[in-house]
């Protein structure tokens, strides 16, 4: 279906990579005509400034949400008087299900979503701010560090399983750096002993740096006190939570309803749809990956902790429990 309650002198589709953007300008009546260019991922005269000869006075310019989509489509917006949208990559289907993928193809296809798409069916995502992105950034990064930390931890006691020393204290080590440099000395011997010394000196930096983060973190809730104060007052929200909520979702006023923050954290069931039947599968997971992770860990310390019925969500996470064990007794 053609989009005509909006037209534009022409619609700029921009596949975007590491080091070159490849873009497809669709112009004239109907948008048929079609011109391919290229140019660096650079602000110079080979890439964003030539890229700026070519986006005209009220063109639409559309690319998908990556790594350096934001930073292009900042410059677009604050050097241009173009409409510049950025659409979420996991809901393209139209991009995911091609057997054609090329870069051509692709900035051919983002700049045919403009011409053939209603509006009202992009999947949009706004584009943040330079502190929104920095923020993002430092909440990203811990998410990484945790993950190395916690696949050192796992190689570290998988070593000392390994040469018949199950019993050491798992907690401690994750507390006590010292404990853990005392024991690989006591315990282990020859090679063993020399790999855990580079996974003992790993796990030491890898915690200098969630330090460090963790400091960052700090510093945006104390950049938004009146976020953090509302995040934090509720239980399952500590200090890593709250700073992602805030860097991900701010003060909430974009999205309209609870639903959509669901789907932008990709918190919604799966729909498998048969002739009349509806069945709800799993989450989707098809949204952003940070915010996801830290609700589902807030949404589990409720449930490890004692029944409050004080709180809110304490009842209604054990309501919810309970619904489920009945339903498992039940089927």
């Amino acid at each position: 279906m053609k989009c005509t309650h909006q037209t534009w002198p022409s619609i700029i589709g921009l596949d975007l990579g590491k080091q070159t953007y490849y873009g497809c300008r669709l112009y004239g009546e109907g948008y048929v005509r079609r011109h391919n260019f290229t140019g660096k991922m650079t602000k110079d005269d080979d890439g964003y400034v030539r890229l700026l000869e070519k986006v005209g006075d009220g063109d639409l310019v559309i690319m998908e949400a990556g790594s350096s989509s934001f930073n292009l489509a900042r410059f677009l917006i604050n050097h241009t008087v173009a409409e510049v949208v950025v659409l979420n990559p996991a809901q393209l289907r139209l991009i995911w299900d091609s057997q054609r993928k090329t870069d051509k193809a692709d900035a051919m296809k983002l700049a045919c979503i403009g011409r053939d798409m209603r509006r009202e069916a992009w999947p949009t995502v706004s584009v943040p701010s330079e502190e929104e992105q920095a923020e993002r950034s430092a909440v990203s990064f811990h998410v990484f560090l945790k993950e190395d930390e916690t696949a050192k931890f796992n190689k570290f006691f998988a070593l000392f399983n390994g040469v018949g020393h199950p019993e050491i204290d798992k907690r401690r080590c994750k507390e006590e750096a010292e404990y853990r440099h005392e024991i690989v000395e006591e315990l282990l011997t020859g090679q063993a002993a020399n790999i855990a010394r580079i996974l003992n000196d790993g796990m030491d930096l890898v915690q200098l740096q969630l330090n460090a983060v963790e400091q960052e973190l700090v510093n945006i809730c104390l950049r938004h006190p009146q976020q953090a104060l509302a995040w934090l007052s509720m239980p399952g929200i500590g200090l890593v939570n709250a700073s992602t909520l805030i860097a991900y979702v701010g003060d909430g006023s974009r999205f309209s309803k609870p639903e959509q923050l669901m789907n932008y954290a990709g918190l919604v069931p799966k729909l498998n749809q048969s002739g009349i039947s509806n069945i709800h599968g799993k989450v989707t997971k098809m949204g952003c990956r940070c915010v996801r992770r830290n609700i589902v860990q807030g949404a589990s310390s409720i449930l490890t902790h004692k029944y409050n019925p004080s709180c809110p969500l304490s009842r209604f996470a054990y309501k919810k429990k309970k619904e489920l064990l009945y339903q498992d007794k039940e089927g």
